[in-house]
């Protein structure tokens, strides 16, 4: 079954001295958060905890935002978030297009080529600074990485928890 809320982006430095910070979401071109009817309740993460919060006011700043949280007034209270992920509600983002997937929803899928055969399993997923890329482990000692990209990936099943790909020479 797919996580019910999902990464954002990265908390940023406090901007100002009123608690206010800066969110560069993982997606820059994608779906606004300036969008959404406040107040939003989100989920922080970090270093092996998570941490509920709400947003009272958001505004677009260059490719990211600019974030206001309850109970954050101060620039050390907001220097505290510095490098945290934002993870919001699945049903606070708009529904998903025809081939389109979060990549979240490929952590522990079974991979398989396009002849069916199965290449192993998504243990993690990260970001190369150009796209995202799946690693792909088969067995305990052999993992190979796959960009997590159209030309790749052929089709998603979330659900039944398949990824099918096209594996270029």
């Amino acid at each position: 079954m797919p996580a019910e809320v999902l990464p954002f982006g990265v908390l940023g430095r406090p901007h100002g001295t009123t608690g206010e910070i800066s969110l560069r979401p993982f997606h820059s071109g994608g779906w606004r958060l300036d969008s959404v009817p406040l107040p939003l309740g989100v989920t922080i993460g970090g270093a092996h905890h998570e941490t509920k919060a709400t947003i009272t006011a958001v505004r677009r700043m260059g490719d990211g935002f600019l974030l206001r949280l309850e109970g954050v007034f101060t620039r050390k209270g907001a220097a505290s978030l510095t490098g945290r992920e934002l993870w919001l509600q699945r049903t606070t983002l708009p529904p998903l297009g025809a081939g389109e997937f979060y990549v979240e929803d490929l952590l522990g899928c079974q991979v398989e080529d396009r002849e069916r055969r199965v290449l192993g399993a998504v243990r993690g997923v990260f970001w190369n600074g150009a796209q995202d890329v799946m690693v792909i482990a088969d067995g305990e000692h052999s993992e190979r990485l796959l960009p997590a990209v159209p030309e790749f990936i052929v089709a998603v099943d979330p659900l039944g928890k398949r990824v099918v790909v096209e594996l270029h020479e």
